[in-house]
């Protein structure tokens, strides 16, 4: 039974650290279309590192981490001053260019792959890289960077007149986001033992885009649940044989169009929080600050008419 469970659980606790890495990017209002091939950037360094050149797993897992931070960061550059539908089509661009490129590059295998990898990957390898992708998350969600993040996504022009550095904040959220992306990409390189130039086209990143917006893309907790049963549900329908596919694309359909905006979604401050009608969180009262309640009490305002 474990030997069964072990590959749906390994491939879910890697879908949600690439998922994790995309929120990342999403939360300064860059919607990658690349995932895969930073995935695949990741994967090929290490295996190079690994197999070529006969370094220890642990240090080629920084180094993915690190070249992905760099490609993400130069996305973010190059991507810096285009409007959203350009910016998307940018990033297709970029993952096709690199998976054709792994199709011509003969030291990397070319179109036969990359093939000869150690089996590095565990399940503990697994279980600790997600952990660490939901404590970056989490702290950078909850950071003066992410609150930040989160206002150029809303309005880029209010914010930037705030005093918020566009640039500086979108090419920090791509190059975390990727660096996390990167990582998840090595390490389902050494489980698999083989990278693919496939693996790094558009149509695998669909796959991490559906996730974030089937599961929600204002809260880092609905891309987790998104990657989660999307990546379960498969295993789960197999009891509808050929049909399951179909069922599969029913439910995210369904789910899409009764909620546009995810699974979950963030709940302003004040206002009490429910999943699927149940009551997780109630309201909490908010109170203004004293000079405020001065100004609006009957003393404040005599005060006020007075002078």
């Amino acid at each position: 039974m474990y030997n069964f469970l072990e590959p749906i659980l390994i491939f879910t606790l890697l879908s949600v650290m690439q998922v994790l890495g995309l929120y990342i990017i999403a939360m300064s209002g860059q919607l990658s279309m690349a995932t895969a091939a930073i995935a695949g950037v990741g994967a090929y360094l290490s295996a190079i590192l690994t197999v070529k050149m006969g370094w220890w797993f642990p240090p080629a897992l920084l180094m993915a981490g690190l070249a992905g931070a760099l490609v993400g960061a130069l996305l973010a550059i190059l991507t810096l001053k285009m409007r959203d539908f350009v910016l998307k089509l940018t990033t297709i661009a970029f993952g096709e260019a690199l998976s054709v490129l792994a199709f011509n590059w003969e030291y990397i295998g070319g179109a036969n792959s990359f093939t000869g990898i150690a089996a590095n990957t565990t399940m503990t390898t697994c279980v600790v890289g997600t952990l660490v992708a939901l404590y970056v998350t989490w702290r950078f969600d909850g950071s003066r960077l992410g609150f930040a993040a989160r206002a150029i996504r809303d309005d880029p022009v209010a914010a930037t007149a705030m005093g918020v550095s566009l640039a500086q904040l979108r090419t920090m959220t791509f190059a975390l986001g990727a660096s996390l992306i990167g990582v998840a990409g090595a390490i389902q390189a050494n489980y698999v033992l083989v990278v693919s130039p496939h693996d790094l086209g558009f149509f695998v990143s669909l796959n991490f885009i559906i996730f974030l917006l089937f599961g929600g893309i204002q809260t880092m907790w609905g891309p987790v649940l998104g990657a989660i049963l999307l990546t379960a549900l498969p295993e789960a329908l197999r009891f509808a044989k050929e049909y399951r596919l179909i069922v599969y694309g029913l439910i995210i359909v369904i789910v899409i169009l009764k909620r546009p905006q995810g699974l979950l979604s963030r709940t302003p401050t004040g206002i009490e929080k429910r999943l699927f009608g149940f009551l997780i969180q109630p309201a909490r009262a908010t109170s203004a600050p004293a000079h405020v309640k001065h100004q609006f009490s009957d003393e404040g305002r005599k005060k006020s008419e007075s002078s």
